[in-house]
This record gives C-alpha cells, structure tokens and sequence, in this order.
C-alpha cells in the first residue's frame, strides 16, 4: 500500500484488520493531500483529499493551493489592518499549517468543559500535540476562477501587493477602481507567500515564535505555480545558517537578555531534535550567509 488514501476498504472491513492496517501506517511514512481553497483573496476552505493521518511522519503534504473569485475589495481590506499589522490570510495559512503539525488532519475538535459560577466555561481536557513531521510540504498555487480575467498585463504584483496592504485606499485611478473585477494571479499569491515564509524562517523580533514550528517539524518546502517550481527552503540549510543580529532584531519571544543564549541553545536542541526524527541537518558554514 503506496498511499493511505487506498486503504480505506481496509480500515472498514473488521476491527482486527482495521488494527493491523493503522499498525502498519504508524511505522510507515506516507503522502497525503489537501487542498485550499482561497475565495475572494479572503477566505480559506480546507478539505483533505485522502484518509485521516495515521502515521506522524508524512513524506509528503502535497497543498494544491485553488484561487477563486475576485482580488480582494478596498472596504474588505479595512478590516485586515490594524496597529499591530497586516491580519490577512496569511495567518490563516499558518493557522491551517501549525494546526496540521500538531493534530495532524482533523475536523472539528470536541472538548467536555465545566462552566464555573461566574458563567463563563472552562476546557476540562487539553488536546494531545501528536507533533507531526513532514519530509516535504508542497504548496502548490492554481487558479480554479472559471468567470473572472486575470488582470492586463499592465496591473503588477505590487498593485495586487498595494491592495493587499491598504496602499491603495485613497487611490481613485481607474486601475485601483477597477481591480477587484479580475481573479488574482497564482503567482501573485505564490511570491506573497514565499516572502512571507522567508520572513518567519528569518526568526527575526516578531516572527521568531511562529518559525519555530516549521524547523522543528519540517524537512523542506516546496513552492509551485501550476506544476513548475518557483522557490523551495531546505529547512535544514536555513538553519544552519541562522545567526544572531541583535536583541532587538532576533527570538523577539524571550527576553531582550536573553535572546542570543536562547538562539544557541534553540538551534542546539532543534538539530538533534531533527536529526532524531529523520529529518534533514546541516552543519553551518563561515561561507554561508541567509538569502
């Protein structure tokens, strides 16, 4: 059995051969598939493609990442933003991807809760962190939009970037008005991804915390628009080259005082932490520096 999406007969026939098959996954690496969905530059619907996880090591998460509907609006944009930054859907990637890594692919989660005097509830039970690792996460970004153009030729990734940013807010040209009428390329969304995913891996001040997971559970990520690479992180190279540059720019989660000791000792732990789970691990190089 190559793939656990073929297995299902087998999990449903009795309960011993259900045991021996989720036996068999759990010391097997396997492959699993999702896709994304992403309406309207906005939205994100998740549904997997294959069977449930039985194992916690994946070889290969495969995202085909499908855009429908239209460039985001300017009055949907007002509520991406705020002091603290942009809140758009990249975190709601990122909600998807932490939530995969540590539960593996579940539904809703259910919990038993006691509600105390004061009326408000509170969890009785904290779900177990099954701590999955992937080999290979593949992102993969298409265009699924069947009605809506792309965008002329003349309309940039930096006006779509622009929208997304509330560059363009005051802006009153005919391109501005007129670009919520188009479907977002795949690449546009492919680049603002991937610059996204650089600045988490980077562990720099503010992003130090959500990096953390990526190194700690996967091998590499691949990015593709339509089937063709655009940009691939060796998580293990990445981390080999991280170098402390400041308390004030590096492991923005711990103390200011203790920011370079933390940096060591956390890429200490996650190499052998790596290496024990069978995931890739580079020794730094004085020749290397981070892109």
């Amino acid at each position: 059995m190559a793939h656990s999406s073929s297995c299902l007969s087998l999990l449903l026939t009795n309960r011993q051969i259900s045991a021996e098959t989720q036996m068999i996954f759990g010391h097997k690496k396997v492959d699993y598939i999702l896709d994304i969905s992403v309406k309207d530059d906005l939205q994100l619907f998740l549904t997997w493609l294959s069977v449930p996880c039985l194992t916690t090591h994946i070889s290969t998460l495969y995202a085909n990442v499908r855009l429908f509907g239209h460039i985001i609006e300017k009055r949907a944009i007002r509520s991406q933003l705020g002091d603290g930054g942009r809140l758009g859907f990249h975190w709601s990637f990122y909600a998807a991807l932490e939530r995969f890594l540590r539960y593996g692919p579940v539904g809703k989660k259910g919990h038993k809760e006691e509600v105390e005097s004061s009326g408000y509830s509170r969890n009785m039970k904290e779900f177990a962190d099954r701590g999955i690792l992937v080999e290979t996460l593949v992102l993969d970004f298409q265009s699924a939009e069947l009605e809506l153009a792309f965008p002329p030729e003349d309309v940039t990734y930096m006006d779509w970037w622009g929208r997304h940013w509330g560059r363009d807010r005051g802006d009153e040209s005919e391109r501005s008005e007129t670009l919520s009428s188009y479907t977002t390329r795949p690449e546009w969304l492919c680049k603002y991804m991937s610059y996204w995913i650089r600045d988490l891996l980077h562990m720099s001040y503010h992003t130090s915390e959500y990096g953390k997971p990526l190194y700690e559970h996967i091998g590499i990520i691949r990015m593709l628009v339509d089937g063709q690479l655009h940009c691939e992180f060796d998580l293990a190279t990445w981390l080999a080259r991280l170098q402390f540059t400041g308390s004030g720019d590096t492991m923005g989660h711990l103390p200011t005082n203790g920011s370079e000791s933390g940096l060591s000792k956390w890429k200490t732990e996650t190499t052998l932490l790596r290496e024990a789970q069978g995931l890739s691990v580079k020794q730094p190089s004085d020749d290397e520096s981070m892109n």
